[in-house]
């Protein structure tokens, strides 16, 4: 019994000085910056724009962008380059949409964008589909497809 005792105290007075013990000092912000690198701008919870890269200087300055955009086109491609935000939308008839890109909020749109057989070809709609083989819009209406 006697021993016992003995090890309920050895028990306590360790417990006791493990919760005792100081805690590690939290780190500074110029500590974490050194192990885990700089805060993203925006904030780690900033939304993520669609097809933003690192970008190398623009071509004869020496003024360097924080991302850009590339968007497909029917006939090629737009592209352009910020210092904030870039996304970029790929041209898509069945939607329709010709596609397009905005930087730090400026929008640049495919030209042509999508015409009734683009339509027609995307998503076999009936409608366009009759259009596309130049077939007026009241005719189409009655089915004539």
């Amino acid at each position: 019994m006697k021993s016992a005792w003995i090890v309920a105290v050895v028990l306590l007075f360790v417990s006791a000085a493990g919760f005792a013990a100081p805690s590690p000092a939290p780190l500074s912000g110029e500590a974490l910056a050194a192990i885990l690198g700089p805060a993203p701008a925006g904030g780690a919870c900033a939304p993520k724009a669609e097809g933003v890269q690192l970008a190398a200087a623009r071509p004869g300055t020496e003024i360097k962008s924080a991302c850009n955009a590339t968007a497909q086109c029917g006939s090629g491609t737009v592209s352009c380059s910020g210092n904030s935000s870039c996304s970029a939308q790929d041209r898509n008839c069945a939607i329709p949409t010709a596609g397009k890109v905005t930087c730090d909020g400026v929008t640049t749109w495919c030209s042509g964008g999508c015409t009734l057989c683009d339509q027609c070809d995307a998503t076999g709609d009936c409608m366009a589909c009759c259009q596309c083989q130049g077939y007026a819009y009241w005719i189409c209406e009655r089915g004539i497809c």
